[in-house]
């Protein structure tokens, strides 16, 4: 899990659950970056706009959703501060990501008690990864209080996502996931087996995803030594053709790296972009 800091005026996070940023290339750096699951770290700024209590201090952490947003198409002019507008009226922090899961610390360490170095510049108008391990994990180990996030209807769906996204690799078929509109023919799974450690892959669906998978390497000599097909990506659909169409949104995405039958030979942060985009794209309906 990567972590990103970021400077804060107090806990506004728990009333809006959105971060903000001046500029559209801070929200792209952060997505370009981050990956599912990775959290956000908000520090309270040294100035008067934080209350005294909360400066430089570590308050809360959130999971973010991983598309680019328009803060004033989420929330109105009542619920920001004027001071966040320039004389002519313009909105100083007009780009966002979404909160889709947040957690205060409690108690809030300081900073300079906590991580090995103060943050750099860029954490005040953008974010910067907190990249030594022994920081990352004092930080994980403070303890957290859940927020319960108000609820923004245009966020709804994108917090679904993101949880169904964090985990893509590993529940069993009767473990809790997404699921994809109302059951027509039973539920299945859209699968992604890696051969050996190699960048090779299987795409596929089945109703038993470690079935299928014993089944495939039943067609390989293993007495010569030759590695096996392991179930890498998984995602619990509630119809087989949706299962059925996200197979083959991930093989059209993938098409100039396929070899044969459902095989693409690529990186896998080539396999995970192209998984997390299909799951996407079929849920929307493309």
């Amino acid at each position: 899990m990567k972590l990103f800091a970021t400077r804060v005026w107090g806990m506004g996070f728990e009333r809006i659950p959105i971060a903000t940023f001046g500029m559209k290339g801070h929200v792209d750096r952060l997505l370009r970056l981050a990956r599912r699951g990775d959290r956000v770290v908000f520090v309270g700024t040294q100035t008067d706009r934080t209350d005294e209590e909360n400066r430089g201090k570590i308050l809360g952490m959130a999971e973010i959703g991983f598309e680019p947003l328009k803060t004033l198409d989420l929330v109105g002019r009542a619920d920001l501060d004027d001071r966040d507008f320039d004389a002519a009226g313009n909105f100083k922090f007009p780009h966002a990501v979404a909160l889709t899961r947040a957690w205060r610390f409690e108690p809030a360490p300081l900073l300079i008690r906590t991580l090995s170095r103060q943050l750099a510049m860029v954490a005040t108008s953008g974010v910067q990864e907190v990249e030594g391990p022994s920081d990352v994990a004092a930080i994980l180990a403070l303890q957290t209080i859940e927020i319960d996030l108000p609820t923004l209807p245009s966020l709804e769906a994108m917090r679904r996502m993101n949880d169904a996204l964090r985990n893509t690799t590993g529940p069993r078929p009767g473990d809790a996931g997404y699921m994809v509109n109302p059951s027509t023919d039973g539920e299945a799974w859209t699968y992604g087996l890696q051969f050996g450690k190699r960048d090779v892959w299987k795409i596929g669906w089945a109703t038993d995803v470690d079935v299928r998978c014993i089944e495939i390497n039943q067609h390989i000599p293993v007495e010569l030594g030759l590695e096996q097909w392991g179930v890498v990506l998984r995602q619990r659909m509630n119809s087989r053709n949706a299962a059925y169409d996200m197979e083959q949104r991930v093989l059209e995405l993938l098409t100039s790296k396929r070899r044969g039958y459902e095989r693409v030979h690529c990186s896998q942060k080539e396999i995970d972009s192209a998984w997390q985009q299909a799951f996407v794209d079929v849920i929307r309906g493309k």
